[in-house]
């Protein structure tokens, strides 16, 4: 019986005035018979007053949860920290490296140019877009395992710092 009726999601905007319902604040829906199916109805508070004479089916009282706000990451960070991890001392700071190169890479700040290989190690070099200046990471020689595990430690670090 449930499987029948087709109700909408609210629309975020009230029917009455058309304005956006705001965030955290208190609003109506309501149902009405339209046609042989109910239709769904929302109001702001002020003009929920102005629908006394309207035939509703039912009506509840709701409030418009905010919506999630995408994390960002500033980009300027990360190059920073790219830059600092130059002379990695440690394989640690080698893999985090690299895989802060794959992160700008992926954002577009970063553009594979080459590989170079030699003396058993392979390095690739990248021009930077924001000064066409060359950046050069040695690649250390993860499975997909151990870049998915580096990936998940430098997510937890951003998280960290957000």
């Amino acid at each position: 019986m449930l499987d029948a009726w087709n109700i909408t999601k609210s629309l975020d905007a009230c029917s009455y005035c058309g304005r956006e319902l705001a965030e955290n604040r208190p609003f109506y829906s309501a149902l009405s018979e339209n046609e042989g199916d109910l239709a769904r109805s929302d109001f702001c508070a002020a003009c929920w007053d102005r629908t006394d004479n309207e035939p509703f089916f039912c009506f509840w009282r709701a409030r418009r949860n905010p919506r999630a706000r995408k994390r960002t990451v500033d980009t300027g960070l990360m190059i920073e920290f790219f830059d600092r991890l130059a002379q990695p001392d440690s394989e640690k700071k080698k893999v985090f490296r690299f895989v802060l190169a794959l992160y700008l890479m992926r954002r577009k700040e970063f553009k594979l140019t080459g590989i170079r290989r030699g003396d058993g190690r392979e390095e690739m070099v990248f021009s930077r877009r924001s000064s066409g200046d060359e950046a050069v990471v040695e690649n250390p020689g993860l499975d997909e395992e151990q870049i998915q595990e580096a990936s998940e430690q430098l997510t937890g670090l951003l998280n960290a710092a957000l």
